[in-house]
């Protein structure tokens, strides 16, 4: 039956092109059938062939056992929540345990009065109906939200994916470690490609780092995003883009948020609409009428200065909702996040809008204009907005 469960979790479309963490799972699986008391350097040296390790200093085991925990739960929230037995990492250990789900408690007997049972019929309808009414007044007001309603009526979870820089870690001979983030290097392929051009040296030892950053330009939406979704009682997933794959996105609709040299392979969802980036050097062009256009900020910014940041609402692969957000430094998002939910301008503009297109469009593409001082935004202007 142990096998069976394992089996099952390793199949599973949740740890589809997972192969890190579905080896770590089994690792630690087998050393929880053989009765072994991990601890942080058994992990370290024996999956991840870290020859010295100092858990102070590297800490590629709390964070790999970390997101395996994590996505084991997402498992069974989803294809394993009929599982009568799961599979857990108990918090502060490295072992597997087996546990059975609780059984969900029995309902009450009815009662036995008719009288009582006729009006706690009636008091429970009522109950009900106002509940009903309530939340289809609820629904209704967060559907009129013209950017985001759209993502409240489908069943699924809503992904909201932080787009992280790609890091990778250099160890000369002498001991000395670095991290290192180069803006032409974005993926393992890239890394791959670029040691074999001008990266490797006979004494350095480069490698991917095994954990995830990402800007603080992903945070400033995310308030506003989860509050919206809190109140419409809608499921929110968050993940870095290095720990998703390209069926997370096929499969659901989702909301990618990015500095523009963090984009990745999610550029290629921007090829439907009119809009394109590039990391190096860091752009934005645009398309209006029949000229394009380009838009460049500083590498380092001090006092005043002016950002840009973009949205465009798309069509996934299967009909789903991709949303991608992004812009060149912290307060572009900034901006567009006060814009589109507090401020008074947006309502007027979205009004402009829905007149001029019959509705809303469901597919757009948006740029606005963000004047900042000392990264805080005080004035956002929407410069151009295309139905797709």
């Amino acid at each position: 039956m142990d096998d069976k469960l394992l089996e099952r979790v390793l199949e599973s479309k949740t740890f589809a092109q997972k192969e890190a963490q579905k080896g770590l799972l089994k690792f630690l699986f087998d050393a929880s059938l053989q009765k072994k008391h991990l601890k942080e350097a058994d992990i370290a040296i024996g999956f991840f062939n870290r020859a010295q390790f100092v858990p102070g200093d590297d800490t590629i085991v709390r964070v790999s056992v970390h997101k395996l925990r994590t996505q084991l739960e997402k498992y069974y929230a989803d294809e394993g929540k009929k599982d009568k037995f799961i599979l857990e990492i108990p918090r502060g250990s490295y072992l597997i345990a087996i546990k059975e789900k609780p059984r969900k408690l029995g309902a009450k007997k009815p009662l036995r009065n008719p009288v009582v049972w006729a009006l706690a019929i009636i008091a429970a309808g009522s109950v009900l109906v106002n509940l009903y009414l309530f939340s289809t007044s609820q629904k209704a007001r967060h559907y009129n939200n013209v950017i985001w309603g759209d993502y409240l009526k489908a069943q699924s979870p809503v992904f909201i994916t932080l787009g992280n820089p790609f890091f990778f870690h250099v160890k000369q001979a002498g001991g000395k470690d670095w991290m290192v983030r180069d803006l032409e290097i974005n993926s393992k392929d890239e890394l791959a490609k670029a040691q074999q051009i001008h990266l490797q040296e006979p004494k350095n030892d480069i490698s991917e780092l095994n954990y995830p950053y990402f800007s603080r330009n992903n945070l400033w939406p995310l308030p506003n995003l989860i509050g919206f979704f809190a109140k419409a009682d809608k499921e929110v997933r968050l993940q870095t883009l290095s720990e998703s794959n390209i069926d997370d996105i096929k499969n659901n609709d989702v909301i990618f948020i990015a500095n523009i040299n963090s984009f990745g392979w999610m550029d290629k969802f921007l090829s439907k609409s009119h809009i394109s980036i590039s990391a190096h050097p860091r752009s934005i062009s645009y398309i209006q009428g029949e000229r394009k256009k380009t838009l460049q900020v500083p590498e380092v910014v001090k006092g005043n200065y002016v950002d840009y940041a973009f949205i465009v609402k798309t069509a996934g692969p299967n009909n789903n909702l991709i949303t991608l957000m992004g812009d060149f430094h912290a307060t572009g998002l900034r901006g567009l996040t006060s814009f589109i939910n507090n401020s008074k301008v947006w309502k007027v503009k979205s009004s402009e809008i829905t007149k001029r297109y019959g509705a809303f469009p469901t597919y757009f593409e948006m740029l606005v204009k963000v004047t900042s001082y000392n990264y805080s935004d005080f004035d956002t202007e929407l410069i151009y907005f295309k139905q797709l």
